[in-house]
């Protein structure tokens, strides 16, 4: 006989379903661009943006569907939900996979407050981890879309090909 791996909890569900979306993203970013320039000489930096934004946030949120409980594992999620968050703003509005990664965001913040609220009303205060966690990741977040938009300006601005008219629309906010 199978025995169950853990009892389903609100939590495990939360979280499932956000690592379930982001690796769905990550899935649908990666894949199709890779089966499209195979056998093609091509510029595969794109794979040093993609790895750690999709599959890094995926990863971190493992721990927390396979032990829900654990201090350590919650922090690993709520370290993802500002990158989540920022990743998300930089996807053009309206689009499915903007969509999909501010819902799993959410699901991960919905996972993580009542986590935190029940453990600070029993005075377990070392779940204040996760708040520190939370502020970590938005700081981590904008850090990370601060270090794209440097790249996307030293990479396009002031390029002698695009032109001065191009290159001012790209540079311009």
């Amino acid at each position: 006989m199978v025995k169950p791996a853990g009892r389903l909890t609100p939590e495990r569900t939360l979280m499932a379903t956000a690592a379930a979306l982001v690796g769905l993203v990550a899935v649908l970013s990666i894949v199709p661009p890779v089966l499209s320039q195979l056998g093609r000489e091509s510029n595969w930096l794109w794979v040093v943006y993609a790895v750690p934004l999709l599959v890094v946030p995926f990863a971190l949120l493992i721990p927390a569907v396979i032990r829900p409980r654990s201090v350590l594992a919650a922090v690993a999620a709520a370290l993802t939900v500002g990158p989540l968050f920022i990743l998300g703003m930089g996807i053009q509005p309206g689009t499915p996979p903007r969509l999909t990664i501010h819902l799993a965001a959410i699901l991960c913040l919905a996972a993580l407050v009542p986590h935190v609220v029940r453990d600070i009303v029993d005075r377990r205060l070392r779940v204040l981890w996760i708040l520190a966690g939370l502020l970590l990741g938005v700081a981590i977040g904008y850090l990370a879309g601060g270090l794209m938009g440097l790249h996307i300006v030293t990479q396009f601005c002031r390029m002698p090909p695009l032109g001065a008219e191009i290159s001012s629309i790209i540079c311009s906010g």
